[in-house]
């Protein structure tokens, strides 16, 4: 049965491998469909769907947005856009609403880096805005390059453990910073012909009832599908979801969140984890009519 990996990280915000190599390995265990996804940036689109041409993988144009749920939750989230069959050209066209929106958020987070950064420097913690933007290597710069930082200096024995103990929220590092909220990216992703989706749901709340209202709601401002296949999701949260996405007329999705570390599952799951076409069918048709269009 084919195998898809839909939420995959490169270099281009906070993955290991470059979108090349990342469609290499795709095709090296022939994966189906893919989509790069990286954080608040579509940068490293074109070279992926460059790589694919040899490949018989169907390329994704994605992003992962971070996104804020208030009003609903004083919570924030990460939203999933897919753009199957939208040319890259559109996608990153710099007077575009979404490519505006996408530099809204790309400028919370360089807001943000040096408050971190003057926070860890408070706790005794010496990082330089250079040291973490070597690590960046000119992409998105984000917490993980900050704790990548803090290993290599000795701070910390691991970038769990720099999140864990001064990076999440609630801890002495934390930083807030601005994000679109939830309707306004879900109504920009669908006005450049995109499909939101809600990125792994059980990260935002373990209880069925909670993420029924949430889910639901969110429908109705626009939202398209549910990543329900995520390594982190039980058994019974992937049956959940998968049901509920059914009731709501939702598509369904999957992914790995792969961004390349020593303990990641790798792309397309490996012998752990796998999404199987038959279990995201109908989104897959709609990528597939989308692609078949465009050529």
């Amino acid at each position: 049965m084919p195998r898809l990996d839909l939420h995959i990280h490169s270099t281009a915000s906070d993955g290991v491998h470059s979108p090349s190599r990342i469609v290499d390995m795709a095709g090296g265990v022939s994966l189906y469909m893919i989509s790069v996804t990286d954080h608040d940036t579509f940068d490293g689109i074109h070279e992926g769907a460059a790589a694919a041409s040899k490949w018989e993988t169907i390329f994704i144009p994605g992003i992962e947005l971070s996104v804020d749920l208030e009003p609903l939750r004083k919570d924030s989230a990460h939203l999933l856009g897919y753009f199957p069959g939208v040319p890259a050209e559109v996608l990153v066209n710099p007077s575009s609403y979404l490519a505006k929106a996408v530099e809204y958020v790309q400028e919370g987070r360089r807001k943000r880096n040096p408050r971190i950064l003057e926070k860890l420097g408070g706790l005794g913690m010496n990082l330089s805005v250079d040291h973490v933007s070597r690590i960046a290597g000119g992409k998105v710069l984000g917490r993980p390059h900050i704790a990548q930082a803090m290993v290599e200096l000795g701070y910390v024995g691991s970038i769990q453990e720099a999140f864990n103990r001064y990076l999440k929220k609630g801890r002495a590092a934390y930083v807030e910073r601005e994000r679109l909220s939830m309707g306004e990216a879900i109504e920009l992703i669908r006005g450049a012909g995109g499909l939101p989706v809600l990125a792994h749901p059980g990260y935002i709340s373990q209880d069925g009832n909670t993420l029924k209202l949430l889910i639901a709601a969110l429908k109705r401002k626009g939202l398209a599908g549910v990543e329900a296949y995520y390594p982190a999701h039980s058994a019974s949260m992937v049956r959940f979801l998968s049901r509920l996405s059914g009731e709501l007329d939702l598509l369904v999705t999957g992914g790995t969140d792969y961004h390349g570390r020593k303990d990641d599952i790798p792309v397309g799951g490996g012998d752990v984890f796998k999404v199987e076409k038959r279990d995201v069918m109908e989104f897959s048709r709609i990528c597939e009519d989308a692609v078949n269009r465009e050529v």
